[in-house]
């Protein structure tokens, strides 16, 4: 024969079951969450590095593309050989590995380059880009000051 006192007591434990049961649920749910936060933070992190590396490529091109000073205080002329270099990280990181294609003029050093990721590449033209300016100067666009 049960007494009031142990029907109390039986209740408040199966409460007490249902309340732990509850709280694991809620704690594997945060772990998800928590997971799914990190996750989502790894990616825009490597997102964001990403986009400024390709925007300091594309910056590293268009002043490439303007290396060598020419102007009052001298004249700066880029060698070849260090064109063709810039010329063949370009199509190591915009094509890949070389293709085939006879027409350019860095045949030889694009195929030096097999292997090399694109961001290694991305990498490579923006330090080999910031040497070269640095050594030879560029001519800023026409109203940059």
């Amino acid at each position: 024969m049960t007494t009031d006192f142990q029907k109390k007591k039986a209740e408040e434990a199966q409460q007490q079951k249902i309340r732990w049961a509850a709280w694991e649920k809620e704690e594997i749910e945060a772990e998800a969450r928590a997971r799914e936060h990190d996750a989502y933070w790894e990616r825009r992190e490597t997102d964001d590095v990403n986009g400024w590396r390709d925007k300091d490529l594309a910056n590293a091109i268009d002043k490439a593309s303007r290396a060598g000073y020419t102007g009052p205080h001298g004249n700066f002329v880029v060698p070849v050989e260090l064109k063709i270099e810039l010329d063949a990280l370009y199509h190591q990181v915009t094509v890949g590995d070389y293709d085939g294609n006879t027409v350019v003029r860095c045949v030889e050093e694009w195929k030096a380059l097999k292997g090399m990721s694109r961001i290694e590449a991305q990498r490579a033209f923006i330090r080999a880009t910031n040497k070269m300016l640095s050594r030879y100067g560029w001519n800023p666009p026409e109203g940059w000051h």
